[in-house]
């Protein structure tokens, strides 16, 4: 190799800093990132195009129970367990529907809709009121008074006050209807009407008449977080899913999406979180554990393992798999033992330290949790099926690898903050380079960020970095920082264009220098974008490079940062190496 000259550039001028070593090696780990991961839930339609989302996530509690042709949907325990009207003279034009109006912004704004379709069995009666009172699961004229709503709310719903939340009062008469302070036994059709597969199936034929200008809504999710069932909805739906009950649904729905609509993409099963990767509601009710008598019955495999091995296991004719998409839902969680929450706008060093560490659990299998994840104890011990750190993507490639090899992964719903917390904005710019380093093929943050929100930020310095509309594409390529905790370091090639680098400071009070050392040398302008608490994504300094090492110096706390470099393809062309 031709050994070329040392080159510094200094960026900005701030105090004296730790430098942290950065190595790039541009032909290893190499491999093709999807532009799915770029995903967002319920994004504004203008928006979306403004910032170039690539997938529109409909879901959510309230998709479990959508009726799409009477147009209601209900609540849950999000809300009083009611029934809402989506369309009436004040929502919607004539003939469409909320999902209509969805799935068309979406495409307007250049994204690909994903649709949950529901599956629990239930939707909300088609002759649900439009006005107030609306239905309710747990009415206080038929299940007698009640003490508290969803989430610490007031007993009633203060527009509907016969709306209760499912929560027994003491000093009332609740007979039948209350075991362990829950109303039990109420009659699910105070609400919601029985359907099966074939409701689903009329409803991709007419998403398949109404969006056929578009070339068809091809994107659809088993439900919503399947193993909450009996706590979200449990008004008609109390017991606690299981296993096979989870299967047997995915194998009547997707079946029978697909025989609509050929063409469909599936996401499955749709995990709310850590735990239920691992056992089913059922054992989670029966002994708080991961290895019930659920999972024991079904060779003590681990509930998403499982899945994965039913899925290849029960082919469609033609060998068309009924799930395309290991579908799942991931959150930080708070500290163990609690002392204050990663999923708020705290802004103090130990929560920001918390929230931007927590990020190793995408990725780290030496990284034991800080929330209470980390203070699970195994039954399995180092057994890697029982292990309590999340490791989270590595493990279930593997599951994959084992269980059901070509599966693609989505994780269809996370959030490493509130929209305006400049630590957030960063631990979300870094879960986006996970995402592509370790090969997530889909991705939708709940929800989309406000406009001009920080949070926003960490998803145009990939999508629209120089406000012209370029963006980080192509492979993901190896790179390593010598202090994870301090500087991030995620590097992306585009051969023949551009080598890419995105750096994230996570120091709450320090800037840092980076010295970087490139596997081969690169030769021509490079351009440095970044935003901080401060500033807005914006382009920060410009320069040349004849050389294989470039130093920066120092970049800002708390702040994601885009070295935009030539490709080393043009050095290789001219024998450089």
């Amino acid at each position: 190799m031709r050994k070329l000259g040392f080159l510094t550039f200094v960026l900005c001028c701030t105090a004296q800093a730790q430098t942290v070593n950065v190595t790039v090696d541009v032909t290893s780990q190499a491999h093709p990132f999807s532009p799915l991961i770029f995903g967002v839930a319920f994004g504004d339609p203008a928006r979306n195009a403004q910032i170039g989302y690539t997938v529109d996530r409909w879901g959510g509690n309230s998709t479990t129970r959508y009726n799409w042709q009477a147009e209601f949907y209900n609540t849950a325990s999000d809300y009083y367990y009611e029934n809402i009207p989506n369309c009436n003279s004040a929502f919607c034009p004539p003939g469409l529907g909320k999902a209509d109006l969805f799935i068309s912004a979406a495409f307007a704004g250049g994204a690909q809709p994903l649709m949950t379709i529901p599956t629990i069995g239930w939707t909300p009666r088609a002759d649900s009121p439009i006005t107030h009172p609306y239905f309710a699961g747990f009415k206080v004229s038929n299940y007698g008074i009640q003490t508290t709503g969803p989430y610490g709310q007031p007993a009633v719903d203060q527009f509907d006050t016969d709306a209760g939340g499912g929560y027994c009062d003491a000093s009332a008469n609740h007979t039948g209807y209350c075991v362990n302070g829950l109303i039990v036994n109420n009659d699910p059709t105070d609400t919601s009407t029985a359907v099966t597969s074939t409701f689903a199936s009329a409803w991709i034929s007419h998403l398949q008449t109404t969006f056929a200008g578009n070339g068809g809504v091809k994107y659809f999710a088993l439900d919503n977080e399947v193993m909450l069932w009996d706590s979200t909805h449990r008004d008609v739906h109390p017991n606690p899913p299981t296993y096979d009950e989870i299967w047997s649904r995915t194998l009547d729905y997707a079946t029978a999406i697909k025989a609509q609509e050929p063409a469909a993409i599936i996401t499955g099963p749709v995990t709310w979180g850590y735990s239920d990767l691992f056992t089913s509601a059922k054992d989670a009710a029966d002994c708080n554990c991961s290895d019930g008598s659920d999972r024991q019955a079904h060779s003590d495999l681990p509930f998403v393992a499982w899945y994965l091995q039913q899925v290849c296991a029960n082919p469609l004719a033609g060998g068309k798999r009924l799930v395309d998409y290991l579908d799942l839902h991931y959150y930080p969680q708070d500290p163990y033992p609690a002392s204050g929450s990663i999923y708020s706008n705290d802004a103090d060093a130990a929560t920001v330290g918390r929230r931007l560490r927590s990020l190793k659990e995408l990725y780290d299998p030496a990284w034991r949790s800080e929330s209470w994840i980390g203070g699970l104890d195994g039954p399995g011990g180092d057994d890697p099926q029982h292990y309590p750190f999340p490791d989270l993507i590595p493990r279930v490639r593997a599951w994959i690898d084992t269980y059901c090899p070509g599966t693609k992964l989505a994780i269809t719903e996370y959030a490493w903050d509130k929209d305006q917390t400049v630590s957030g904005a960063v631990a979300q710019a870094e879960a986006l380079a996970i995402f592509a380093r370790e090969g997530v093929d889909m991705a939708t943050r709940w929800v989309a960020p406000d406009a001009n929100s920080m949070a926003e930020r960490a998803f145009q310095i990939f999508l629209n970095y120089d406000g012209a509309g370029s963006s980080v594409q192509g492979d993901s390529v190896a790179a390593s920082s010598a202090n994870v905790d301090q500087i991030g370091a995620y590097a992306f090639r585009l051969p023949g264009q551009r080598t890419m680098l995105l750096l994230t400071n996570k120091d709450t009070a320090a800037s840092h220098g980076i010295a970087i050392t490139f596997n081969a040398a690169l030769s021509g302008v490079w351009t440095l974008y970044g935003f901080d608490g401060t500033h807005a994504l914006h382009q920060i300094s410009t320069g040349s490079v004849s050389s294989n090492t470039v130093t920066l110096s120092p970049l800002p706390s708390l702040s994601a940062n885009l070295l935009v470099l030539p490709d080393v393809d043009v050095i290789f062309k001219n024998g450089f190496n």
